[in-house]
């Protein structure tokens, strides 16, 4: 009979590479995680966000015509800042190959600490596309906690519906 000591797998320097490797690894995770958390307060910022008015699905057909459905888009520029409004200043509408379609602030709007501003995309226009977006621009008179801006996407119908949601992400700051 082998004693239980003799038993345990010793620790080889490949081994232990490989377990600071994966602990090296995890922290990084851990890191990045965290880094996703509070963003340092600004005075502004432009916010790319991806909107899909349209979105293709199938199969494509011998005639090289693919199914797609249109969407509405509810866009939603949230101030997080619970002392400080926040001033939307521009909310350019580009479609797929990244002509303006429109400006969808004519002009600048205040959201007040924890206010809401939204922007709607109806279903029945169809000329931003798969890849259209929009590139809010926004400030404020000292440095906030920036907005939560999102995208929702959806279609209900009889016998299915789709929703989805897409983040805005800095693109530039004033």
């Amino acid at each position: 009979m082998i004693p239980i000591s003799a038993r345990r797998p010793t620790l080889t320097a490949s081994r232990a590479a490989c377990l600071a490797s994966i602990g090296l690894s995890l922290v990084g995770a851990c890191s990045a995680a965290f880094a996703e958390g509070i963003e340092p307060p600004t005075r502004g910022q432009t916010v790319y966000v991806p909107i899909y008015s349209e979105i293709r699905h199938g199969n494509v057909s011998p005639s090289g015509k693919v199914d797609s459905i249109l969407l509405s888009v509810l866009v939603s520029v949230r101030n997080t800042d619970p002392k400080t409004s926040i001033r939307v200043v521009s909310a350019p509408y580009y479609n797929t190959d990244g002509a303006l379609i429109r400006n969808s602030i004519q002009t600048p709007r205040i959201v007040p600490p924890f206010g809401t501003l939204e922007i709607f995309v109806e279903m029945r226009e169809n000329a931003g596309g798969s890849g259209a977006n929009y590139a809010i621009k926004w400030d404020a008179q000292t440095a906030v906690s920036p907005p939560t801006i999102e995208a929702l996407h959806s279609r209900f119908q009889a016998g299915y519906s789709v929703t989805f949601i897409s983040r805005g992400r800095a693109i530039s700051e004033p």
